[in-house]
């Protein structure tokens, strides 16, 4: 079983990013790695990039498993896009953020933790939004783990 921290619910400010952005099924989640690359492609072309912290996006989630999922960084403004880039726009408001020390692998199965056990237990409800991950740190090169915050959208 997957051990879940306690998140910290906070409230933010609505985030513009700019990345890229494509199609996945859960059965396709694990082709996900793919799209870091085509970001990272692409990346130095952006300008107005609030800061150099990366993010995971997971959107527009449907019944049956499908979901859009983009990679991108935090930009002050909307910028001139580069051929395969889409800006993502993340809702201000209440969210859950689980911090977690963990390697990237282990990530399907905390999110998998969140919506199966953590949410259907918690005093909150999921919102509309997207749910998102922020990469804190790069993977330790003895350990493999990574700091990541995933935030999912949440109300009383």
């Amino acid at each position: 079983m997957t051990d879940l921290p306690d998140p910290d619910i906070v409230d933010a400010a609505p985030r513009l990013l700019v990345g890229v952005v494509d199609d996945y099924t859960l059965d396709r989640r694990g082709e996900i790695p793919n799209l870091y690359h085509r970001f990272f492609d692409i990346a130095e072309k952006f300008d107005a990039v609030t800061d150099h912290v990366l993010y995971g996006v997971s959107m527009n989630a449907q019944p049956d498993g499908s979901f859009r999922y983009g990679v991108g960084w935090e930009v002050a403004r909307e910028i001139d896009l580069p051929e395969g880039a889409s800006f993502m726009s993340l809702v201000g408001g209440t969210y859950a953020v689980f911090t977690l020390h963990i390697a990237p692998v282990d990530l399907p199965s905390h999110f998998d933790a969140i919506f199966a056990r953590w949410l259907p237990e918690a005093h909150v409800a999921q919102r509309e939004g997207a749910v998102f991950e922020r990469y804190l740190s790069e993977p330790d090169a003895q350990t493999g783990t990574m700091t990541v915050e995933i935030w999912v959208p949440v109300a009383d």
